[in-house]
């Protein structure tokens, strides 16, 4: 008799009061893992940025590979934004008014790589917009020439030396920079911040010392002057955003060995990662066009299949048996406090 009224009145408390004495994690899943991880919190590490190069620029330097300095971004901020108000009195009421917006610059790191991209992406910069940077030592320029042309100044030293071009004067009416855009990515789907008419402010190579072992980077100031949002979803057949995932980015496109395309034996009917959710993946990608997007998908489609096959063909009716008893499980282990132990 006290067992059952125990349990009546552990029934009613789990009804009444279904956290108990103390709340557990149930607030923060339903909150960033419900509907597919929706509102979870993204993390930095999740970008690439695009440099995009006007056409003169990119002939600059051959060896200049913009699909490369993609890839070379250590740190990038994101844009900042800068809103100025002014107050005002209306009668006896303050009102603050938006008067002007003001768009921060921005800081870009660089890995400094042995091949010395980075660097050559800001030699061609400096050699697009100032005449200084075109005087090498292989120019054909004499030393004499130069010592009088840049140590004297050419005003006052006679029509010979007056033939030479220094600082902004290099005929360049276009800007360096097309455009910059920082994608952040996110679940197969990236957000774009794009830069409009981005200009360096300031380029700093790093200090080297013989008591340090750390990795050389650089780092460059960006102004703009406006902003572009869009969003989407990452297509890299497409190649949506550029050149993420291609093979000339240096990515490796061989299948991961824990997906369905790589051989992974995920085994099991039911759950996110079960054969029937896999063979919803694949119909999805067939009724969207996207197997057929490219060979490449259409591949990758068919390995899918492959593989689910071969993993269906490993079920048994016992498996799939104690697949189900174990999510009633823990489903009647979530009502009132019941252990899934009890349970079982």
């Amino acid at each position: 008799m006290a067992s059952r009224n125990s349990f009546i009145s552990n029934v009613a408390q789990g009804f009444l009061n279904p956290k108990g004495s103390v709340g557990d994690w149930h607030h923060a899943r339903a909150l960033y893992t419900d509907d597919s991880f929706r509102l979870a919190p993204k993390h930095k590490f999740l970008y690439h940025v695009v440099f995009n190069l006007n056409a003169t620029a990119v002939k600059i330097l051959p060896q200049l590979k913009t699909e490369e300095i993609n890839m070379l971004v250590k740190s990038v901020d994101m844009p900042k934004f800068n809103v100025s108000t002014s107050l005002k009195h209306q009668y006896n009421r303050k009102r603050n008014l938006q008067t002007r917006l003001d768009y921060d610059p921005i800081s870009i790191t660089f890995h400094d790589d042995n091949f010395g991209q980075t660097t050559a992406m800001w030699e061609a910069y400096y050699r697009y917009y100032f005449k200084d940077g075109n005087y090498t030592g292989h120019d054909g320029i004499s030393p004499l020439d130069k010592h009088h042309a840049y140590n004297k100044g050419n005003t006052y030293v006679g029509q010979i030396y007056n033939k030479h071009r220094y600082g902004l004067d290099n005929d360049s009416f276009y800007s360096f920079f097309d455009s910059i855009q920082i994608f952040q990515l996110s679940r197969r789907r990236y957000t774009a911040f794009t830069l409009v008419n981005p200009m360096i402010q300031s380029w700093q190579h790093d200090s080297l010392d013989n008591n340090s072992s750390d990795a050389v980077q650089s780092t460059m100031q960006v102004l703009y002057e406006t902003v572009w949002y869009s969003r989407g979803a990452v297509d890299t057949a497409q190649g949506i955003p550029k050149m993420f995932g291609s093979p000339s980015g240096h990515y490796d496109t061989t299948p991961s060995p824990i997906t369905v395309e790589g051989g992974s034996n995920f085994g099991g009917l039911l759950g996110g990662g079960g054969i029937l959710a896999q063979g919803v993946n694949i119909l999805q990608d067939i009724s969207s066009g996207q197997a057929f997007s490219s060979p490449g998908r259409l591949l990758g489609t068919i390995l899918k299949g492959a593989n689910i096959f071969k993993n269906a063909k490993g079920l048994s009716m016992d498996g799939i048996r104690q697949e189900g008893f174990g999510i009633l499980k823990n489903a009647l282990g979530g009502i009132g406090g019941i252990s899934a132990n009890q349970v079982g």
